[in-house]
């Protein structure tokens, strides 16, 4: 009996040309060329003692005898890359795929991360840190964290913490240009993250600054922005609560710890298929009393 068996290539070459109904597709699919999977559906067709396929001038079907065993060959090949599949992930530890904006990647995951990972320690943790919003199905995400809410009906957003902001600069450049008028920043530089346009005029017409200084300088990451602002290179925008740590050591400060504006909602963003999923509501919780620990600081 095992002597009649077809082998596994061959199998997967005519699934794939019944699925297509066609040798060229079938041949890009599996990177051979259309003759060869022509020839291997002729070796089938003369091992089994049947026609699989209707060879018409620009078309390819299937006959009874092909669709029949299409059928119990597709979901034969379909248990076969299961049963192979978990057998491997058994074989592997568990992958825990967060996407993160770099910021709170920075500011709080990386700093914190090793608490959640000793409580998991048969997980293994891989942060993307990516402006970008991630594709949940196409890069494998569990988890996402975001600042703008999106209206994807396949998500659940949960709310994080408010985002607040507030500009930012080191003590020495604070005493060096204190304006004496305080409607105005003629006198500073401004360091801009140039991936967010919005929290500088948001800021500005909440308080009523009447201007900007010409003298800006943009980053496209937010890193750079704070090295430039310990540099005492000008006032950038700080986004608390994630800010909240490095303010308490005094590096930086609030010059206008009185004028703060809400910036949104900090989002974790999953798959609501997965909103029961253990894994990701250990997280839930953790990430949260995370937030909640830095902003009591």
């Amino acid at each position: 009996m095992a002597k009649r068996l077809p082998s596994l290539n061959v199998l997967n070459v005519f699934e794939a040309a019944a699925r297509h109904l066609s040798f060229k597709k079938a041949a890009e699919e599996l990177h051979i060329s259309p003759p060869a999977v022509s020839h291997q559906i002729k070796v089938l067709e003369a091992q089994l003692g049947a026609v699989l396929f209707r060879r018409l001038n620009r078309a390819l079907e299937l006959t009874p005898d092909g669709e029949q065993y299409f059928q119990e060959v597709q979901g034969a090949l379909l248990q076969l890359h299961l049963a192979t599949d978990r057998l491997i992930e058994k074989q592997q530890p568990s992958v825990f795929r967060i996407s993160s904006i770099p910021f709170i990647t920075n500011s709080m995951l990386i700093p914190n991360i090793q608490s959640f990972k000793d409580e998991h320690p048969d997980l293994r943790i891989e942060i993307q840190s990516q402006v970008h919003r991630a594709n949940f199905k196409e890069e494998q995400i569990d988890v996402a964290i975001r600042h703008i809410k999106g209206n994807e009906p396949e998500l659940h957003y949960e709310e994080l913490s408010p985002v607040l902001i507030s500009p930012i600069c080191t003590r020495a450049y604070w005493q060096n240009h204190q304006p004496n008028n305080r409607t105005t920043l003629d006198h500073h530089r401004i360091i801009r993250l140039s991936v967010d346009p919005n929290s500088w005029s948001l800021w500005q017409r909440e308080w009523g600054i009447n201007s900007l200084p010409n003298d800006e300088l943009s980053l496209d990451n937010y890193q750079a922005v704070l090295d430039s602002v310990v540099q005492g290179l000008g006032l950038a925008m700080g986004y608390l609560p994630a800010l909240k740590t490095l303010l308490q050591t005094e590096k930086l400060m609030l010059p206008f710890p009185d004028q703060i504006t809400e910036f949104g909602q900090l989002h974790l963003v999953y798959l609501k298929s997965e909103m029961n999923n253990p894994q990701i509501q250990s997280f839930q919780i953790w990430l949260k009393q995370v937030i909640s620990d830095i902003s009591d600081k």
